[in-house]
């Protein structure tokens, strides 16, 4: 492995940097002069048009009778809307959802209610009408009152009720008044720049370290109007990331410093100020096939190098790196370290020439993965992990402290029931009680979902939610919910928290907050569902109402950065990517060239990073009231009592054939997150891998977001980074993949390659939508690329009808889709008989035996989609765990479909499912079935009849079954074995093709 070049020289970035705007920065409608942070500005957000039902004028003006408005800000100005003064604008409510029409609604309600079903997502939520709004900015706001005209009607607020940041309804309710904190971007450009972490300067400022990333090629992609003839630019070169340093003051500018040259893959840094004033700066880089954490040591007068290297190099990817300086000046790390069969979390001090103690302390020795790191130094010379492991099969969150003499206090399990419990953030007070913050979703996490309602198990973002307690010596105590003052929708929804004190010893609590995920029926062509940072703060009155930050628009995982400088408020570093204040209204030629790709329009999306200035309440601070009586739940039921006993032994099952021997690999490739614009109910984009890897206990998975993200070029490389860092072979191998979804007949296909780089491919787009070659266009691209894909949900408006259907490029299909329903034929098993039974359309065409029909040789697999978790699993037969291996078993159609941890091995002699050959007597089929419950039936199907059946009754099945018919022509004909057990559980084998001769009809009488 060589040494990634670090260099000490300092260079400038073209960025905007603290407050200051460049040409090449995007600016949005209705974006005010970008201006210095200044804390002592009164920043007023006015909601308008709350509970509009059309789109209303709410062009306005505001004045204020004492001090002076210096800005006024749209937040979700389009391109119409528009800050025309200092203190006016022109703006209206937001359509971001157009309802139907009331007898469509009541018809389709009513087939729904029909056929038994309930909703099932990804659905919208929040208003199909949403309130614009404007944040005023007033310096010397003390007393003053707010003077608001707008074309709806005028009202009043004074300033000093809103001094506690509770929201004040005006206008009857249609307006809102609320207080928010004063904010100025930190870093914008063209670039994309994301995860801040900070340190105080030991002034008035700080130090932000963050990662921006070159693209490889076009931030977006826009269709095709030409079939290309080649495809060698959806595999670019150049581009990666770099890792960033700026020094922010308020009121004052500096520059950006880089640190390491472009051309890697760099995840999350962190930066620390050691004792002797020095900056402590690390990462994680992806080198060679490791992940490596590098660090680099620097003057903070000069920001020369005092030194610089590896900071850990060992096999397996250590990521997630934290820092926190000890009482005597000393920084620590704390990470998690993957060893190729589990991660853990590892703690250990950094010396001055940059290297850690010999002796790694392993503050999470269990026999499980331990996630999510967080660490703080107190008063007492204690350094404190915070982390969330999966030792009791669901996540809960402990506390893990170095004392001051060396050695390492018990654990203490701040969360640990059978919810979701993670994301632990940490932070010690004066007085050395540690508080820690965490996220709390549903019980059995991961488990059996269908859809957003319905199963025993729950979805990976049904409910969210964050809590806070606070470890005092061997006492957990808790406070009340921190949203207990928050506007109702605020109240839900709530996750990746930050915590954080401030010099008075207050604690402050930052999240994101859903704010709405529309899909269906869009007026504007959206990037996604929307998060929003929210702040509070909690002393003897309890929690402060929540506030929004200003500009955190942007995906679930956002992840700030809070910093109490000496010598100003508490500050806030987060990330946004501008998806509410670039909103595009759709049109026909911006929906023919961008929405049918599922894709992103230019200029819509940009991450930057910005600044908030968390001020605090007014009057003295007085510490909260802590309660030792935490909740108590009665633990879940577990679902699968026996799962670890099922996943065993299908990891040890091996088939022997030809000379070859096979392992079953569950997994699939049709996993939605955050990143797909109707992702908003799948959860954050690590959701998707913390739920492979021990939700689900997967061998692979693939990433199954729309063009992973809608043709964007940073989203897109997001995944191919972590379907990278969350490969821990021989255990766990993701694919490379995405959804590239079109309507009926063109067809959803998932698609998936084996090997980095590969760019999403757009659409062939004529007049009147996509064209017929768009599939054709499809497989030269595949072909290219050493690439296959596989329709999903065939017979709804998501299917085919089969038509330019080349197995070779498409050799398997999903028979049967966790979140809706099987496709095999009409009437089978879990499957729609009749439209108001289907969920997704009614395409009849779309059957997978009409593909049969046609003579394609086209395999089996199972995969999720949206919502549904646990359910459907896509089982390949492979020679070996590697990506080309896995990849090579579809192609071969070497799978099968499962909803459960069955074991299936048909063969017939030396020839595994999937096979094609020719046979020169009576075929003969051996079947092995193991389920996880008894087997009620087992059916061997040939040319679209049932040619055998036996009804078992047993968990493990094992038989051989000739087909003894007589009188058949010579020609071609196809079998495959399906298997329910007594609980409905289900498992397809892909067909096997055989050649058989003619056979003499069976004598009369016979």
């Amino acid at each position: 492995m060589s040494k990634p070049r670090l260099i000490a020289a300092v260079a400038t970035t073209l960025a905007v940097v603290a407050g200051l705007s460049a040409s090449s920065a995007r600016q949005a409608p209705g974006a005010s002069p970008s201006r210095p942070l200044d804390p002592s500005i009164t920043a007023v957000r006015l909601m308008l048009g709350i509970g509009d039902r059309t789109a209303q004028d709410w062009s306005g003006r505001v004045r204020v009778d004492r001090g002076s408005v210096v800005a006024v800000e749209g937040v979700r100005f389009r391109e119409e809307d528009e800050v025309n003064g200092a203190d006016s604008w022109k703006t209206r409510s937001c359509v971001v959802r157009r309802v139907a029409t009331g007898k469509a609604a009541i018809k389709k309600a009513a087939m729904r209610k029909a056929a038994g079903q309930r909703q099932s997502g990804p659905s919208s939520f929040g208003a199909s009408v949403f309130p614009n709004a404007v944040v005023v900015s007033i310096k010397n706001a003390a007393s003053a009152t707010l003077s608001v005209e707008t074309a709806q009607g005028n009202f009043q607020v004074a300033v000093d009720r809103l001094a506690d940041g509770a929201t004040v309804d005006l206008l009857d309710g249609r307006a809102s008044a609320q207080r928010v904190f004063p904010h100025a971007p930190l870093v914008e450009g063209p670039l994309q720049q994301d995860f801040p972490a900070a340190v105080a300067d030991g002034g008035n400022g700080a130090w932000v370290v963050y990662v921006e990333h070159l693209p490889f090629g076009h931030d977006t992609l826009p269709a095709f109007t030409e079939r290309p003839k080649q495809f060698a630019e959806f595999h670019p070169q150049g581009g990666g990331d770099r890792v960033r340093l700026v020094h922010f003051r308020p009121g004052q500018t500096d520059t950006s410093s880089e640190l390491t040259r472009g051309n890697h893959d760099v995840w999350h840094p962190a930066i620390a100020r050691a004792g002797d004033g020095s900056l402590v700066v690390a990462w994680t880089e992806k080198h060679g096939d490791d992940w490596d954490i590098f660090a680099r040591r620097l003057d903070s007068t000069t920001l020369a190098a005092i030194s610089e290297g590896w900071l850990v190099e060992r096999p397996g990817a250590d990521a997630e790196v934290v820092l926190a300086t000890a009482r005597d000046g000393t920084v620590w790390a704390a990470w998690q370290a993957w060893d190729g069969k589990q991660a853990d979390i590892l703690l250990a001090p950094i010396d001055r020439d940059g290297k850690l103690a010999s002796k790694l302390i392993n503050v999470s020795e269990t026999p499980a993965n331990e996630w999510a790191p967080s660490i703080a130094a107190d008063n007492a010379g204690r350094v404190h992990v915070a982390f969330d492991s999966y030792a009791s099969g669901n996540y809960d969150v402990i506390v893990s402290s170095r004392q001051a003499d060396g050695t390492l206090a018990p654990a203490i399990k701040v969360a640990a029931t059978s919810a979701y419990e993670a994301r632990p953030t940490i932070a010690a007070d004066p007085t050395g009680r540690v508080w820690v913050a965490y996220e709390e979703r549903t019980e059995n996490w991961g488990k059996d979902a269908v859809n957003l309602v319905q199963g025993p198990g729950s979805s990976l973002y049904r409910e969210a939610k964050v809590v806070v307690a606070c470890v005092d010596g061997g006492r957990i105590l808790h406070t009340a919910d921190p949203v207990e003052h928050a506007d109702g929708p605020v109240r839900r929804m709530n996750a990746f928290p930050r915590i954080a004190i401030d010099r008075d010893g207050r604690p402050w609590l930052a999240f994101r907050h859903r704010q709405e995920a529309i899909w269906g029926n869009n007026a504007v062509m959206v990037v996604g569902g929307v998060w929003i940072e929210y702040a509070t703060s909690l002393s003897a009155s309890g929690w402060a109402p929540p506030r929004p930050l200003t500009r955190s628009d942007g995906t679930l995982d956002g992840r700030p950065a809070l910093v109490q400088p000496q010598g100003a408020p508490l500050l806030a570093f987060y990330s946004t990517d501008g998806r509410l204040r670039r909103e595009r209204l759709f049109s026909a030629d911006r929906a023919r060239r961008y929405n049918t790709n599922q894709g992103t329009m230019p200029e819509t999306f940009n991450v930057d990073l910005e600044v908030s200035a968390l001020v605090a309440p007014m009057g003295p601070y007085e510490a909260p009231h802590l309660s030792e009586n935490g909740p108590i739940a009665d633990p879940a039921p577990v679902v699968h009592p026996q799962e670890a006993e099922d996943m065993n032994r299908m990891r040890a099952y091996r088939v022997e054939a030809a000379g070859k021997t096979y392992r079953l690999l569950r997994g699939e490739f049709h996993r939605h997150s955050e990143v797909s614009a109707d992702g908003g109910a799948d959860g954050a984009l690590e959701d998707l891998w913390r739920y492979a890897i021990d939700a689900a206990g997967l061998e692979w998975i693939g990433d199954g977001d729309h063009d992973n993200g809608g043709g964007k070029e940073y989203t897109w490389w997001l995944v191919q980074k972590t379907t990278d860092l969350y490969t821990h072979s021989p255990a766990f191998t993701p694919m490379y993949c995405y959804e590239r979804s079109n309507a009926y007949p063109h067809g959803h296909r998932n698609v998936m390659f084996a090997h980095r780089g590969v760019r999403t491919l757009p659409r062939l787009v004529g007049p009147r939508g996509v064209e017929d070659a768009d599939t054709l266009m499809l497989y030269d691209y595949l072909k290219e690329h050493n690439g296959i894909c596989a329709s999903h949900t065939s017979a709804t408006g998501m299917g085919t009808d089969w038509r330019d259907t080349n197995p070779r490029f498409e050799p398997m299909v999903e028979i049967y889709q966790g979140h809706r329903q099987s496709y095999e034929y009409l009437g089978a098993p879990r499957g729609a008989r009749r439209p108001g039974e289907s969920v997704g359309g009614w395409r009849p065409l779309g059957m997978v035996w009409n593909a049969l029909a046609l003579q394609y040789r086209i395999g089996f697999q199972a995969s999720s989609d949206h919502i549904s978790t646990h359910i459907s699993y896509a089982v390949v037969l492979a020679e070996d765990t590697t990506r080309d291996a896995i990849l090579d078993a579809f192609r071969k159609r070497h799978c099968y479909a499962a909803t459960d941890n069955i074991i299936m091995d048909v063969r017939s002699g030396e020839h595994l499912m999937g096979d094609e050959f020719r046979s020169d007597g009576p075929v003969k089929l051996q079947v092995r079935i193991e389920g996880t419950q008894p087997i009620a039936r087992v059916d061997i199907i040939k040319d679209f009849r049932y040619a055998y059946s036996t009804e078992p009754k047993s968990q493990r099945v094992s038989f051989q079954w000739t087909d003894d018919e007589t009188g058949r022509p010579a020609g071609l004909s196809w079998y495959y074995v399906r298997a329910v057990q007594d609980d409905g559980q289900l498992a397809w084998a892909s067909p096997i093709w055989v050649h058989l001769p003619a056979t003499a009809p069976a004598a009369e009488g016979h």
